[in-house]
């Protein structure tokens, strides 16, 4: 007779080893008597493979892959809804995660770059004013697995570029990110080179100066948004918790140590911050600092006050500031029509 699928309470009970990564499967492995070196072939099957019943995993012994069946699962995100945009055919993606919450992710396609922007949190805890997802504040972190899961469940798209710069702050789950990003970037993983990913956050001093620290060769790109603390407090509150002085001072500290630039990303927001003055005071905060300025148009958000400056203006601020920072590109957000783009990711 055939063995009934297991009930919701005992699909629990098990290990997901989604998310889980080279020692955590050899503990596993000589837990149930294994030689641990099979902890690799088991890495390669879940990530390289995508593999998602141990039947499929033919390297392995049948013993083997019957005591796993016993203890563990390869849990995966369910895609609930999918969204094309007709502007620039950016695909947006709802995600329902096993225990109910949702989460999105973007896919973009640019001639051969197809990039993925990933979510880390259910939601966001820092509420930026200008941000459709820190309206909704933050009901979780998402684990390894669910972040690297993302990608597996759309690896037919030959996805070759990663943006964590989905829903939530990466730096403030810093652990399962870290993780994450470790599954991406090794061969027998997601085999993604650590300069085609980038984290982005709205900036976390200390989180910053630890990254620094990984020897990891990935772009980090800081949300700056404006020049001085007053007007980005307004913005982005955690600016009165890490003030600008505090903020580049760790930016300082990841180009010395890393040798490698950032890049600002600065979203242009009509009477707020689009002036020439916002413009000079962005060009002497950078001063000193090897980065790239990334200019964002402010996308629009529902229920949000906020509006994007006309074209002029933001060709005007471009042109101010170009002959007096290091470098400065202007980003057409993709996905706009789909709620995809740069600010408009909610659940």
């Amino acid at each position: 007779m055939d063995r009934e699928k297991p009930s919701v309470a005992e699909k629990a009970k098990k290990i997901n080893l989604k998310g889980m990564w080279i020692h955590d499967y050899e503990q596993l492995l000589g837990d149930l008597g294994e030689k641990r070196y099979k902890a690799r072939q088991l890495a390669a099957w879940i990530y390289a493979r995508g593999a998602t019943d141990f039947s499929e995993m033919t390297e392995l012994s049948k013993d083997l892959r019957e005591k796993l069946s016993q203890i563990a699962t390869i849990d995966c995100i369910r895609q609930v809804k999918k969204q094309v945009s007709q502007v620039d055919l950016s695909e947006k993606f709802l995600f329902e995660l096993s225990d109910g919450e949702k989460i999105e992710t973007v896919l973009m396609w640019e001639a051969d770059r197809v990039t993925v922007c990933l979510s880390t949190q259910v939601g966001c805890p820092l509420g930026c004013t200008f941000c459709a997802t820190g309206q909704m504040g933050c009901k979780r972190n998402l684990t390894a697995g669910e972040i690297v899961d993302q990608i597996i469940a759309l690896r037919d798209s030959r996805i070759n570029h990663v943006v964590l710069m989905g829903m939530g702050e990466p730096l403030l789950n810093y652990d399962e990110v870290l993780k994450a990003i470790r599954i991406m970037n090794n061969e027998i993983g997601l085999s993604f080179a650590a300069k085609r990913i980038t984290v982005s956050t709205a900036g976390i001093p200390d989180m910053i100066e630890k990254l620094a620290e990984e020897n990891l060769k990935l772009k980090l790109a800081i949300s700056l948004n404006a020049a001085t603390d007053a007007k980005r407090a307004k913005l982005m509150p955690i600016n009165k918790k890490h003030p600008l002085k505090e903020l580049l001072a760790a930016v300082k500290a990841f180009g010395k140590k890393t040798k490698r630039g950032v890049t600002f990303e600065y979203v242009l927001i009509r009477d707020v911050n689009d002036s020439e003055k916002d413009a000079l005071a962005l060009s002497k905060l950078v001063q000193g600092i090897r980065c790239k300025i990334n200019l964002i148009p402010y996308n629009h958000v529902p229920d949000l006050p906020y509006q994007r400056p006309a074209e002029e203006k933001v060709i005007a601020f471009r042109d101010y500031l170009y002959p007096r920072a290091p470098a400065i590109t202007l980003r057409r957000s993709k996905g706009e029509d789909i709620l995809a783009a740069c600010g408009q990711l909610r659940v």
